[in-house]
């Protein structure tokens, strides 16, 4: 009996201790990312319910000096699209609609009888993205859009869809609207009201709600989402601030049931935990939401991104990778919010990563926590030159820049060299008050790229920009020896030659 007590002691020990080790190398590639700009914000891992890790790190709001906590609420991104495949499906257990359902039963003002409410959800209707609002935003600048202006935009966009339904995956954030639309309609109540009432407040979300520009809830918690320029990631600047992002964040922020679910760590934790025990919806509806979707040829519908492939359901992305379990999730990502919520369903693991900076690489830290959780490897990404050399530019100075890129130049296996990363590092610099080590990126660039004409035309354009006339002549004629067709060369150096 004491050998056997002994034995089970034993075993109990290497567990203990393997869990440390686990969160030792957890915590420690957390710390990692954090240092190279690639992470920040909430992470919250858990094992049968039970919270293993959780970090805060980085900055709530920047004006108020607030850091993030462990209550700060963030915007979801596309993993808000889980709540609405749930309140769709929740719908489909009370008989009120079927998955099978043309979308045309329900809104009747869609030309398109042929697609189903499952192939919006699982984006195989062939409905293209959001770029049937191009041409109604060119009309009116000032509009902000919502689900009700979807139908129309559909209706009147010869290139509405891309595909037959069933023919093809593609992402489509306005098959998205179009199910949210469906939820008021069937349930009578607007989107936001169903979600509380259904799932959020049955879940003990107290802390998760819609937000947009025309449903401003007050929340001292929440964050503000911030983005950067590539070659200073430690200049935070508001998503919102910045032009490119203008249309995305004002004028398409009225839309709901693709994002703008504002939620915290811990509430996520409630929603798997809902999800466990069926209190918001049946074993069987999710076990259809997690089963991979087929495609009219019989393939399984397919996305995701380098080791991380996955078949996608009824809006739940599937792990193709099993070693570990049995593995459903969602990603989100825009300006100002990258976001992560992995369920290991074999193993009941909980990985839920939010960040409110645009780390792009936030999607590949969510997954590598998983499988540190489970013993194995973080992916390990190549780095990029032209980062490298632009970021050791800005914060030290040119002699640096070149000795680090001089050590690391022939190191391909952590590193790449990407001539169009390069070239934007330099514009970026240039138009944004780093004229001078912009211009040393763009020289670098047409010596690593000699025979490409794009970098001698972007280096022209700068060079014209600063004054040196002569100069840029001379690159826009490089630029035209190397692609006699390009137009912007041609103007050029026709522009620089009138007297």
């Amino acid at each position: 009996m004491k050998n056997i007590a002994l034995t089970i002691l034993l075993l109990i020990s290497n567990l203990v201790l393997s869990a440390q080790n686990s969160v030792q190398r957890i915590d420690s590639l957390v710390v990692l990312k954090n240092a190279e700009y690639e992470l920040s914000g909430n992470i919250l891992i858990a094992e049968k319910g039970k919270v293993i890790y959780r970090k805060s790190t980085g900055i709530g709001n920047t004006l108020a000096n607030t850091p993030v906590t462990s209550v700060s609420s963030f915007n979801l991104a596309s993993v808000s699209k889980i709540f609405t495949s749930v309140a769709i499906l929740q719908l489909t257990e009370q008989g009120k609609l079927s998955l099978s359902d043309p979308v045309k039963k329900y809104i009747p003002e869609l030309n398109n009888g042929l697609i189903s409410i499952s192939q919006l959800l699982s984006h195989t209707s062939g409905l293209a993205d959001l770029q049937m609002l191009e041409k109604p935003y060119a009309e009116d600048t000032s509009k902000v859009f919502t689900i009700a202006d979807i139908p129309g935009a559909i209706n009147k966009d010869k290139n509405a869809f891309r595909s037959a339904p069933g023919e093809k995956w593609s992402y489509s954030n306005s098959g998205y609207n179009l199910l949210a639309l469906i939820v008021e309609r069937v349930s009578r109540t607007s989107f936001s009201d169903y979600l509380t009432s259904h799932i959020f407040r049955p879940a003990g979300m107290l802390n998760t709600y819609i937000n947009t520009v025309l449903i401003n809830v007050k929340d001292p918690n929440r964050v503000v989402g911030y983005d950067y320029l590539n070659f200073a990631p430690w200049k935070l600047l508001r998503a919102d601030s910045l032009r490119q992002n203008h249309i995305e964040l004002m004028h398409l922020d009225g839309l709901i049931g693709q994002s703008n679910i504002i939620s915290t760590t811990a509430d996520l934790l409630k929603f798997d935990r809902a999800l466990y025990n069926g209190q918001i919806i049946k074993r069987s509806s999710l076990d259809k939401a997690f089963t991979p979707t087929r495609l009219n040829n019989g393939e399984l519908a397919t996305s995701g991104w380098k080791n991380n492939f996955c078949y996608y359901g009824l809006g739940w992305q599937i792990l193709k990778d099993t070693s570990n379990g049995k593995v459903v999730f969602h990603t989100g990502g825009m300006p100002g919010a990258v976001t992560a919520f992995i369920r290991n369903i074999t193993k009941d693991q909980t990985v839920i990563v939010l960040n409110n900076i645009t780390h792009r690489s936030t999607h590949g830290s969510a997954m590598s926590l998983l499988y540190l959780l489970n013993g194995g490897v973080p992916q390990r990404d190549k780095k990029s030159m032209a980062n490298e050399f632009s970021r050791t530019l800005v914060k030290h100075n040119v002699n640096e820049a070149w000795a680090r890129f001089n050590s690391i130049k022939t190191d391909t296996t952590h590193f790449y060299l990407d001539e169009r990363e390069m070239n934007l590092a330099g514009l970026s610099m240039f138009f944004n008050n780093h004229k001078t080590q912009g211009m040393e990126v763009l020289r670098l660039n047409t010596v690593l790229f000699p025979n490409s004409a794009n970098v001698y035309d972007s280096l022209a354009m700068a060079l014209a920009e600063s004054d040196e006339k002569q100069n840029a002549i001379l690159m826009y004629r490089r630029s035209l020896e190397l692609n006699p067709k390009s137009a912007s060369a041609v103007n050029a150096l026709k522009k620089l030659s009138d007297p």
